[in-house]
C-alpha cells in the first residue's frame, strides 16, 4: 500500500509542475527582436514603397480609358460588324486609329492598381473603375523608378507574433507587404533601384530609400485617355512636318494616279493647303477624329478637274511615318483610295 501511496503523490507533483509551468507560460510574452528601422504600412516610406509598386495602368489606356486597370488578354471586340480577337496589346495597336470604333466584348478581366483581378460584366462596371481612377499623372503610382529584384525583407506579423523571411521578387509581392496592416518590416540592405533614364541606385537604409524615391527624377507617366485629341495631334504633327506627293488614287477599279505626277502638297499650320507642280492650287484642309469618324477633310478651290477628285472627306484609314491611307465611298457605292507618302 505504502509503494503505491508514494507513486500517487510523484505524479501528483509532476502534474502540479506542469500545470504551474503551462500557466507562467501564458503570462509570459514572447520577446520578438525588431529592427529599429522597422517599416508599418502609415508610414511615409511604406506609401512611397507602394506607390512604386502599384500597377501601372497606363500602357493599354487605349482599351479600357484607365490608368488604374489593365486588361487581360485575350479580348475581343466588334470593328466594321466583324468580331476580332486580340492576344496582346500590340494586337490591338496594329489597327491604328480604328482602335478608337471598336466595341468591346464583355465580360472582361482586368487588373486594379492593389494587383487584385476582377470581372468587368459590362461598360457600366468599367465606368465605374474609370470614375474611380485619379488620371492626368495625378494618380499615387510612381512609374519614373523602379526596385531591381530580388531583395530579402524580413516581417513581424502582429497578430500571430510570427516572424518571417521573404525573397520578393514582384511588384505585387511588394504592394501586397507594404499596404497590410498588422505588419512590421525590416528591409535587408542593400537594395537597388533603376529609374526611367536608365540611372540605378544603390540604397542601405530607410533614410537612403525615402531620399531616392522623393527625389526620382519626372517622366512622362502617359496616363492619357483622350485618344480622340492625341490622335488628331499626332496626324496633324506628321501633315505638318513632311512635304507629300500622291502616290495613289484609285476610283472603283481604275488607276488615276497619274493625274497628279510632278505635284506636292503642303500642309500649313494656319490649315491653308498648296499643290505645287506644273500649275500651284491653293485650298483648306482639316482632320476631324470624332466617335463616328476619323476625316482628313480637303478641298481645292479650282476648277481643275484633277485636284477636283481630291476634294472630300476622306475616311483616314491608317497612318505611319511616311505614308497615309484615305479612302471614300460615293453615292453609287463606288469606293474611291488615295495614298499619301512623303517625299
Amino acid at each position: 500500500m505504502k509503494k503505491y501511496t508514494t507513486i500517487s503523490f510523484k505524479l501528483a507533483v509532476v502534474f502540479y509542475l506542469l500545470f504551474m509551468l503551462s500557466s507562467c507560460q501564458d503570462e509570459i510574452e514572447p520577446e520578438v527582436e525588431i529592427g529599429q528601422e522597422g517599416i508599418t504600412h502609415t508610414d511615409e516610406i511604406a506609401e512611397l514603397i507602394a506607390g512604386v509598386a502599384t500597377k501601372d495602368g497606363s500602357p493599354d489606356n487605349i482599351i479600357d480609358r484607365s490608368s488604374c486597370s489593365t486588361v487581360k488578354f485575350p479580348i475581343s471586340g466588334i470593328l466594321e460588324d466583324e468580331e476580332i480577337i486580340f492576344n496582346s496589346l500590340d494586337d490591338v495597336l496594329s489597327i491604328g486609329v480604328q482602335v478608337l470604333e471598336i466595341d468591346w466584348i464583355y465580360p472582361i478581366q482586368v487588373v486594379l492598381f492593389d494587383h487584385s483581378e476582377v470581372t468587368v460584366l459590362n461598360e457600366d462596371m468599367l465606368d465605374e473603375i474609370q470614375d474611380a481612377c485619379e488620371e492626368g499623372g495625378s494618380d499615387t503610382d510612381n512609374e519614373c523608378i523602379d526596385f531591381i529584384y530580388p531583395f530579402t525583407i524580413s516581417v513581424f506579423n502582429e497578430v500571430t507574433e510570427k516572424v518571417d523571411t521573404q525573397i520578393l521578387s514582384s511588384d505585387k509581392e511588394v504592394y501586397e507587404i507594404f499596404s497590410s496592416e498588422g505588419l512590421i518590416t525590416n528591409i535587408t540592405y542593400p537594395i537597388s533601384l533603376i529609374d526611367s533614364d536608365g540611372n540605378t541606385y544603390n540604397v542601405t537604409n530607410n533614410e537612403e530609400l525615402v531620399s531616392v524615391l522623393n527625389q526620382a527624377p519626372e517622366c512622362d507617366e502617359e496616363d492619357i485617355i483622350d485618344f480622340e485629341e492625341q490622335f488628331e495631334n499626332e496626324i496633324n504633327d506628321l501633315l505638318l512636318s513632311n512635304t507629300w506627293s500622291a502616290t495613289a488614287y484609285m476610283e472603283g477599279n481604275t488607276d488615276k494616279t497619274s493625274l497628279f505626277s510632278g505635284y506636292t502638297l503642303h500642309f500649313n499650320e494656319d490649315n491653308t493647303l498648296l499643290a505645287s507642280g506644273t500649275e500651284d492650287f491653293s485650298g483648306n484642309w482639316e482632320v476631324e477624329l470624332l466617335d463616328t469618324s476619323r476625316s482628313l477633310s480637303i478641298e481645292f478651290d479650282t476648277d481643275n478637274e484633277s485636284f477636283l477628285l481630291l476634294n472630300e472627306n476622306w475616311n483616314l484609314n491608317s497612318y505611319e511615318e511616311t505614308q497615309i491611307s484615305l479612302s471614300r465611298e460615293n453615292e453609287e457605292g463606288d469606293t474611291k483610295y488615295l495614298q499619301l507618302s512623303t517625299n
